[in-house]
């Protein structure tokens, strides 16, 4: 099945990483829409702890979540993986890189990365790109604001004689359905296995005082290659066309409903090609495959790791640190 998905995915794909140090940025887009569906309490932590960031659009508010709440969780996902495999090189802190041989992995080569230490200056733009996430229902209708009191240190809430009160309020995303765009720019067919994989395997997003540790489950809607222009079809877009069109079908559910406005969308520029639902299927089930059996993941790590090697010498001009844990 792999080899189908390579065959599908021809001219839109590169054979390995380092290609794109050799011949530059070759305009080759695969964006992948993702719904990211809420199936527990989650917060989204805002500068005001009281706050879910929010936007309008026509009248309507609608949750805004900030990439980085989504990209951090499954690159950390991906770090995970190397780390079962012991690919995952000797000193590498997340977000606390001391030296540029650190670099030299998967996950910093796909997602790019930088060196916060006394070197400083080292680092590897991503090539998996995040918009802002959006709800597809209104505001009112997905989040909860809720009132708790606070423990003090020592687990009661007896102090000085007397109960304590603390109190203070969050509010939760509580239900409802995100829209995100992520975009795969220039990456080898395994970069795109690694990246698709994190998505679906991660479950866990927000804050750490959101209730529920597993609270969202990703599916991805489309995904639409194109080449040599990125393609203009954003959630934005897509939600306010959602409201404003207002479609309604007895057979379809909401989720059907905004993929067809999608699939109405791309028409509209000659250079965009959706997969087909059986051609998405296929490529989800590869994933799948990969992911849940020990050794074609293992055999997946091993190629990322070989083609991080060749990004890394061709990068730096010196062999990559070859101590991993």
């Amino acid at each position: 099945m792999i080899e189908e998905i390579k065959k599908l995915l021809d001219g839109y794909i590169v054979e390995r990483p380092v290609d794109v140090i050799e011949r530059g940025f070759s305009g080759k887009y695969i964006d992948v829409y993702v719904i990211r569906k809420v199936v527990g309490a989650i917060i989204f932590r805002n500068t005001d702890r009281t706050e879910l960031t929010y936007t309008s659009l026509n009248g309507r508010t609608h949750v805004e979540v900030y990439s980085r709440k989504f990209k951090a969780p499954e690159k950390l996902t991906g770090l995970k993986i190397l780390k079962r495999f012991n690919k995952l090189p000797e000193g590498y802190l997340y977000n606390a890189v001391s030296n540029s041989d650190a670099l030299n992995n998967p996950v910093s080569v796909l997602y790019g990365d930088s060196v916060t230490g006394a070197e400083g200056g080292a680092q590897i733009p991503s090539r998996i790109l995040y918009s802002w996430a959006l709800s597809l229902e209104e505001f009112h209708q997905v989040a909860e604001e809720k009132t708790h009191n606070a423990l003090s240190e020592m687990g009661t809430m007896w102090e000085a004689g007397g109960y304590k009160q603390t109190l203070f309020k969050n509010i939760y995303m509580k239900r409802g359905h995100l829209l995100q765009l992520v975009s795969f720019y220039n990456v080898s067919l395994e970069e795109l296995i690694f990246g698709l994989g994190n998505i679906l395997y991660t479950h866990t997003y927000g804050a750490e005082d959101s209730v529920n540790p597993r609270n969202i489950e990703n599916e991805i809607l489309a995904v639409v290659l194109s080449s040599p222009f990125e393609l203009p079809v954003t959630p934005y877009i897509l939600v306010e066309k959602m409201y404003n069109e207002k479609k309604t079908d007895e057979k379809q559910g909401p989720i059907e409903i905004l993929k067809s406005m999608l699939l109405e969308e791309i028409e509209k520029y000659p250079f965009a090609k959706p997969l087909q639902d059986n051609e998405l299927t296929d490529l989800v089930k590869a994933v799948r495959g990969t992911y849940e059996n020990d050794e074609k993941i293992k055999e997946l790590i091993e190629k990322l790791s070989k083609h991080s090697d060749d990004f890394f010498k061709k990068l730096t001009g010196k062999e990559g640190e070859k101590k991993r844990r």
